[in-house]
């Protein structure tokens, strides 16, 4: 979907008021976890974890952590869970006041405002000493979690760009799916010939036009970043060129109208495909299932589209992982849990993809071979994406919530006819470098 998520909104909040807060809040805080022999002795041991998520991610993981408390009866683990605008929210609340989380559930769009701000603790001395064991592992998704050469984040799952379509619409239309190498202009035409097809209120695809994702594949396409460093990487014409290609597909009818999309929100259940009111929409594979799990019909998956030149420009992530507070007085301990959530083959068993494709290759292997049909396309749908030499999601920018916001917002003036397109890119490129770093 390309609204902004309850987790997007939360993150410009917190880009906006968190140096502040936090650096008046680490003086405050108390001990600090940097030792590994801070917590000392062999006697009861007390974590906090906190995240975000789902009923089930929320299920399956306080189960996970049961089985630690039962292997370990000397640790005791409270936990704390909410939604993702109320869980940022109150963990600035928390860091700031000097009573964080033992471990959070990190975001790929805050770790650097986190990291910068010394709120999290270097895990590398843990990878050293093997108590985090990530031997085996693909070096990238490590490699987004990681800032001037300091290991913040162990990602539990991994998962890849992907474009969801109704199936059983298409069909019914009779017309052909996409196919794995698709591109951009062969998405124009597929999504003009569903919405011909379809009839009076039925649109081909959401409008992709402000989803910053989209704009990291097709500057992929064109050997570009999003981002150098706190830098934007591309220029005024490349944003130009994107969301003209979405303006004509809107003024085609093959896209959702800017009126509709907003107002239906970002989540899943309200996404056009599932609704019935347009055959493609941008998510991640991560959320496949829940897609096929809203909608009556079958649910296709496919890759974002090509550039027409053949370049793939695919995207895989990391885009949570698992860091410890410098403020955990049982730092130790809360490595050794980090290391049990994503390596040991019960707890993957119990977790299974509630955060992704495993990270762990030996435990996605396990978890693949368990797993129903439905979810082994996610899998199926990572390996195809890396097959195609496909970027990671690199570490992004302090300051990119707000970023974000901006490129939403200044995309949807132009969309509802409030700007031209040279005036909304001309305000974007204008503003959008003096929000980072």
């Amino acid at each position: 979907m390309t609204v902004r998520t309850t987790r997007q909104r939360a993150v410009t909040a917190l880009t906006a008021t968190m140096c502040a807060v936090l650096v008046a809040g680490l003086a405050a805080c108390g001990s600090d976890g940097d030792s590994a022999g801070a917590e000392g002795g062999d006697g009861d041991v007390s974590l906090r974890i906190a995240w975000s998520g789902s009923d089930e991610r929320n299920t399956r993981t306080q189960d996970a952590l049961d089985l630690f408390m039962e292997q370990n009866p000397n640790v005791d683990i409270s936990v704390e869970y909410t939604t993702a605008t109320n869980f940022w929210d109150r963990l600035t609340t928390q860091v700031a006041g000097g009573n964080a989380p033992d471990i959070i559930q990190m975001s790929g769009q805050v770790l650097s405002q986190y990291a910068t701000s010394d709120v999290l603790l270097d895990l590398g001395p843990f990878v050293d000493d093997g108590t985090i064991d990530v031997e085996g592992w693909e070096e990238e998704p490590l490699e987004a979690q990681t800032i001037d050469g300091t290991l913040y984040g162990i990602p539990p799952g991994l998962d890849g760009h992907a474009l969801v379509y109704d199936a059983t619409k298409l069909q019914e239309l009779g017309i052909e799916p996409p196919s794995e190498t698709w591109t951009w202009s062969e998405f124009g035409d597929l999504a003009r010939e569903i919405a011909a097809a379809g009839g009076e209120g039925y649109y081909g695809t959401e409008d992709g036009g402000p989803q910053y994702e989209v704009l990291q594949s097709f500057l992929n396409q064109r050997g570009k970043q999003l981002f150098e460093g706190n830098e934007l990487g591309f220029e005024a014409q490349d944003v130009k060129d994107l969301w003209q290609f979405w303006g004509d597909l809107r003024e085609d009818g093959a896209a959702v109208p800017a009126d509709l999309q907003t107002a239906q929100g970002a989540n899943p259940e309200n996404s056009g495909v599932v609704q019935g009111y347009a055959a493609m929409d941008f998510t991640t594979s991560s959320q496949y299932t829940n897609f096929v799990g809203l909608s009556q019909g079958e649910v296709g998956m496919a890759t974002y589209p090509f550039g027409d030149d053949g370049e793939p420009g695919q995207v895989w992530r990391a885009g949570m992982a698992w860091s410890i507070t410098r403020t955990s007085a049982n730092a130790e301990t809360a490595a050794k849990l980090i290391d049990f959530l994503v390596n040991d083959s019960e707890a993957g068993a119990l977790l299974q993809t509630t955060r992704g494709v495993p990270a762990s290759p030996a435990i996605r292997e396990e978890v693949l071979g368990t797993v129903d049909e439905t979810e082994q396309r996610s899998f199926e749908h990572l390996e195809t994406v890396q097959s195609f030499d496909a970027q990671v999601t690199p570490v992004l920018p302090t300051g990119f919530g707000d970023f974000n916001d901006l490129y939403q917002r200044v995309y949807y003036e132009y969309a509802f006819g409030r700007m031209s397109l040279d005036e909304a890119v001309d305000q974007f490129m204008s503003e959008a470098p003096g929000l980072l770093g």
